[in-house]
């Protein structure tokens, strides 16, 4: 750090019966270099053993401490009375079952340090379902600062949340101007949340290194509480809207934005729709309350070729199937390097 003193991270943890997972997470927090971090775990009255064993890691580790309910208040109450126990300039939520590559926070740190209008700052994340992968890339290639309002275009652009959560570190002050995750959002919170941040500040990204380890399992929310290809875009679409409903730049930058997030989520139902219909997918939702949903996000797509297309009955040709799989794996190689390379998808 050429003799500075060492930017200093607070890790919160929130947590609810993820005891298998709580050792390794925080070894891997107190193991990263080149920061001063502590740790706090808040544990939403597990059922399992997580108090006992976040209590023996407090025990060893006094940088951990340990937040127990003896209520369960649900997730999103949970997250933010994690968020809200942080005391450093500098905020990483993670879930118990993630990690961070080494030197991830010690980058996220030195961009906010030298960046002091940059609310957020994230980095490329990398899914892992048992042990990360190694070596990672860990050099820099860069910094990308974009203006709150300029990220938020493009996100909308996308109509996708282009974070996982790991990768994420957050200036505290933009934080608390901003408020924590909305219970009105309880299945796309994060976007929310990241999204608010853009309006309170700029927004950064690390280019070149991995910065988060997600982890891809069946016990996580994204596949519980918060499967399913329908509910999953009517929640985007929610965080759009409660977006512009509270826009600080004005009521017409906020129409235009969730006009823009709703196009793009139109677009989504139609590919899941077409890949349904393909046999690409599984069939988790009825295509007509897919193709409703389209609908009503873009009344504009109505009619058109594609809509058309995916509207009528019968098997796919055989042929064509085959033609829209190329092209749509096509596409999304193409929109995953981007993604790679520059954080949005768009």
């Amino acid at each position: 750090m050429n003799g500075a003193a060492a930017a200093r991270v607070s890790v919160v943890v929130p947590s609810y019966n993820y005891a298998r997972f709580l050792p390794g997470c925080i070894d891997n927090i107190l193991g990263q270099s080149g920061v001063d971090v502590d740790v706090t775990i808040v544990d939403d009255a597990s059922t399992d053993d997580s108090v006992r064993v976040a209590q023996r890691l407090a025990e060893v580790h006094p940088r951990v401490r340990v937040v127990a309910r003896r209520e369960n208040r649900g997730h999103i109450a949970t997250f933010n009375e994690a968020l809200g126990s942080a005391t450093a300039p500098f905020v990483v939520k993670m879930d118990p079952d993630d990690l961070l590559p080494p030197g991830s926070l010690a980058r996220s740190a030195a961009l906010l340090t030298d960046r002091p209008d940059v609310a957020f700052v994230y980095g490329f994340p990398m899914t892992f379902s048992d042990v990360p992968p190694t070596p990672v890339p860990s050099r820099v290639r860069g910094w990308r600062v974009w203006s709150g309002s300029s990220w938020v275009a493009k996100v909308a652009e996308g109509g996708r949340n282009v974070i996982s959560q790991p990768e994420v570190m957050i200036r505290r002050s933009a934080l608390q101007a901003a408020g924590g995750h909305d219970p009105r959002v309880p299945a796309s919170s994060d976007l929310h949340l990241w999204l608010r941040l853009a309006q309170v500040g700029d927004v950064g990204r690390v280019d070149g290194p991995v910065q988060g380890f997600y982890r891809l399992h069946a016990a996580s929310m994204q596949h519980t509480i918060h499967a399913g290809y329908l509910p999953d875009l009517r929640a985007r679409a929610l965080a759009f809207e409660l977006f512009a409903a509270e826009s600080a730049a004005s009521a017409a930058e906020g129409a235009r934005v969730l006009a823009i997030a709703r196009r793009a989520l139109a677009r989504h139902a139609l590919e899941i729709v077409s890949r349904i219909r393909d046999g690409d997918l599984d069939a988790g939702e009825p295509l007509p309350e897919l193709l409703a949903a389209a609908a009503e996000l873009d009344p504009g797509i109505v009619g058109g070729r594609r809509w058309r297309a995916l509207s009528q009955g019968g098997r796919p040709h055989a042929l064509a199937v085959v033609g829209r799989r190329l092209g749509t794996d096509l596409a999304y190689r193409v929109r995953w390097r981007r993604w790679r390379r520059t954080g949005l998808w768009a």
